[in-house]
């Protein structure tokens, strides 16, 4: 692979109607903005790398294209051509992807659809080529909050009570203890119900899991792994698909190591015991919580006028619209030379689209007709 930086020239066809887009950035490994780049937050890493490439390839060059196979306009980084891992050599590549599912991915039923996996991995292997990715996690960006170890809630400590002064101490304290009995079996219920609630929360995930575990099964991933949950939240998934992941990824955050490891800590731990009982690796990452908001999103389309170099042509029905753009998924990859160890190539792929939407300013027909 290499590291020459030769811009093409990919101009072909372009769409009367994008309702979606995907961009490729450059890589990373060679990019001259992303070299000298000191941030450690991924999330900004994203958005300067999409602003770098849609300046090169709409504002310096022309490199963009229609793919009628997806039905979307793609907008390729020059600098980053396509198969660009060689083929003759591709045992002594190790092709890592982490899926984001963005919160704009999901349904009318607040389920991500399982379409957008399937349209992942087509765009990578458009960008690198028919490779095998050895390692592919899926991160829900709406997986709901660990709450402490396994879905409970932290204890609050018990506020101190005064005896009172007729000196009937014995009776106070008999009524405290009763008392605090209660307590202590309500929160073991509502323990109970959080986590019963976290693992149910998991099912709207399943479609996309199943998915994740049919490209494994076809042969197109080696291994699968999900990102951010909680043992119950994963003991409720692997419940509902049946599909038990071989990797789990977790979030270390620099900044709350030491004094504040309590519940978290315990939670990682529960984690770790479920994930050794079923053979399921552990890993750490560092990636921001939010990678790329509608909003971030939009902006950098308005900079670049995406909807105004690519206008749509569609009419949407009376009372409706087409409304903003919004990112449904970020492919975050990496190529490593395995018997040097050197990643080679790394970068994103991002892909968005704009719905059919209620417009707010429609004015009713009756209005005109009476």
């Amino acid at each position: 692979m290499g590291m020459t930086r030769r811009r093409q020239a990919i101009t072909e066809r372009v769409p009367t109607t994008p309702r979606k887009v995907v961009v490729y950035t450059d890589n990373l490994m060679t990019s001259n903005s992303a070299r000298s780049s000191t941030t450690n937050d991924s999330g900004k890493e994203l958005a300067d790398s999409l602003g770098e490439t849609l300046n090169t390839a709409l504002v310096i060059s022309t490199s963009f294209r229609f793919d009628p196979e997806l039905n979307m306009l793609e907008i390729l980084d020059p600098y980053n051509p396509r198969n660009n891992i060689e083929v003759k050599g591709i045992s002594n590549y190790k092709v890592s992807v982490k899926l984001f599912i963005l919160p704009a991915a999901s349904d009318v039923n607040n389920r991500p659809a399982p379409l957008y996996v399937k349209q992942a991995l087509t765009c990578l292997k458009k960008q690198l080529g028919s490779v095998l990715i050895d390692e592919f996690f899926v991160s829900f960006a709406d997986v709901p909050a660990q709450a402490g170890a396994s879905g409970s809630q932290p204890q609050q400590p018990e506020p101190a009570k005064s005896q009172p002064a007729n000196g009937s101490s014995s009776s106070s304290s008999s009524h405290s203890s009763s008392h605090s009995r209660s307590r202590s079996r309500s929160r073991q219920k509502g323990s109970q119900s959080a986590a019963g609630g976290e693992a149910d929360e998991m099912r709207r995930f399943s479609k996309v899991w199943r998915m994740a575990s049919r490209l494994r099964k076809e042969g197109d991933v080696a291994k699968i792994g999900i990102c951010d949950v909680s043992r119950t939240q994963l003991e409720g998934l692997c419940e509902h698909t049946g599909v038990v992941p071989d990797m789990v990824q977790v979030r270390v955050d620099e900044a709350e190591e030491g004094a504040e490891q309590g519940a978290e800590q315990a939670g990682v731990e529960e984690l770790r015991a479920f994930a050794r009982q079923h053979g399921i690796s552990l890993r750490t990452h560092s990636d921001s919580g939010v990678m790329l908001s509608n909003a971030t999103f939009q902006a950098l389309a308005a900079d670049y006028k995406i909807n105004e170099r690519f206008p749509t042509t569609e009419v949407p029905p009376e009372g409706y619209k087409i409304d903003l753009m919004r990112p449904r998924w970020v492919a975050n990859y990496s190529v490593t030379i395995r018997n040097r160890g050197l990643v080679a190539n790394r970068g994103y792929i991002v892909m968005a689209s704009s719905d059919c939407v209620l417009d707010p300013n429609r004015v009713s027909r009756s209005i005109y007709e009476n």
